[in-house]
């Protein structure tokens, strides 16, 4: 099936998969082929990984710093909002597009076979947010575009310059020769959680299941104490940190 926009043209493929536990999972797997159009690989892994960031923001309500300051981050995201979930402690989390997004209601990762290919999964227990991110993600009016630059706020919050060196850095690796071990290519990455105050934000990604954790930390003046890793061995989540720090 061949899928058309001003940005992609690509050939894309769906395999579905049901799996029984407590309750349905439904687990929707991607494929999208950009052979012919190679460069647009590239654009759509940067958005995808844009949306996965902001489907696991959240900030806890309670902190009227950070609250101001996730608020204030909001604000520089087109079409996003923030609402309050209650599960115990009341939390902020991102209504994108008019979708409320938690880090429980939907995952996603993806793997990145070579130049083109590349397949997105995406698991919920709720079938509309299954369908609802692989609409947003495939989608150009939908792209997600933070550091949204007003007269209110005529200053990108450095916050999102950091995530974008997040971005650019795994991109990078997932372009390395699959022996290189800082490579990303055919291995699934994921965001798993975004918890935003606001002197600190914490970012766990998942590479092939293994969990690793970074702390940006926008206001210290140093790339070292700006960008920690707290938790990854691999030689990929290194990397990451070590690109960003350049």
């Amino acid at each position: 099936m061949i899928f058309q926009s001003n940005r992609h043209k690509y050939r894309k493929l769906f395999f579905y998969t049901y799996l029984e536990l407590y309750k349905i999972l439904m687990i929707e797997e991607i494929r999208y082929d950009f052979k012919e159009f190679r460069k647009y690989a590239d654009d759509f892994i940067h958005d995808l990984i844009k949306l996965m960031i902001i489907s696991k923001m959240n900030c806890p309500f309670n902190s009227e710093l950070s609250r101001k300051y996730f608020l204030n981050l909001v604000k520089q995201i087109a079409g996003c909002e923030a609402y309050i979930v209650k599960y115990g402690q009341p939390m902020l989390y991102i209504k994108y597009r008019g979708i409320e997004f938690t880090e429980q209601k939907v995952t996603s990762k993806f793997v990145r076979f070579n130049e083109y290919a590349i397949e997105v999964i995406v698991e919920s227990v709720f079938a509309e947010f299954v369908k609802s991110f692989d609409n947003l993600s495939s989608s150009l009016e939908n792209r997600v575009k933070w550091g949204i630059v007003t007269n209110k706020y005529p200053n990108v919050d450095p916050l999102f310059t950091l995530l974008n060196s997040f971005i650019n850095a795994v991109h990078k690796l997932t372009l390395l020769d699959p022996s290189n071990p800082e490579s990303l290519i055919r291995k699934k990455f994921g965001i798993r959680n975004v918890n935003v105050t606001r002197h600190s934000t914490q970012l766990e990604f998942l590479i092939d299941s293994q969990l690793n954790i970074m702390a940006l930390n926008p206001s210290r003046k140093t790339k070292d104490h700006s960008i920690v890793l707290l938790l990854g061995n691999s030689e990929a989540a290194k990397a990451i940190s070590s690109l960003m720090k350049q």
